[in-house]
């Protein structure tokens, strides 16, 4: 069976930036499942995986629109350090979520702090990055 629109996919991978530092890898573990075209993997990720077939495998340099984009400007803010509640570490690197107009919850890295501001960054850590992928489909229903 190959994957197109709807089916289940399981998959392995193996992912590396540009200077061959392993990020992330599945293998040894256990693989990803998901539902190929509902946007629960990266774009690029989809087109490759699209119209293949269990056995499949693949190496692939994905560019950053495919991947996790690029940095928005628009997702770096700062707030007032008594913005956050008591049990919030305020230090460069924590994750703090908030949620949006919309109630969907939005994750944030402290990027730098002063003073009187916290300032955050919710770009994905992968903005901007070329990824380097290699995978091997196991399983399509």
């Amino acid at each position: 069976m190959r994957i197109k629109k709807g089916s289940e996919v399981t998959f392995h991978y193996e992912l590396r930036d540009d200077s061959g530092e392993l990020l992330d890898s599945t293998y040894g573990g256990e693989p990803v499942h998901y539902v190929h075209g509902e946007g629960e993997i990266i774009d690029g990720l989809e087109e490759l995986l699209e119209g293949e077939e269990p056995g499949f495998e693949a190496k692939a340099e994905i560019p950053p629109e495919k991947g996790y984009g690029v940095t928005s400007q628009d997702l770096i803010v700062y707030a007032s350090p008594e913005n956050f509640d008591d049990n919030v570490e305020i230090k460069i690197g924590e994750v703090v979520e908030t949620e949006d107009p919309n109630g969907d919850i939005i994750a944030f890295r402290i990027v730098e702090v002063d003073e009187d501001k916290v300032y955050l960054d919710g770009n994905h850590p992968l903005a901007d990055k070329t990824l380097h992928y290699k995978v091997e489909v196991v399983e399509v229903a």
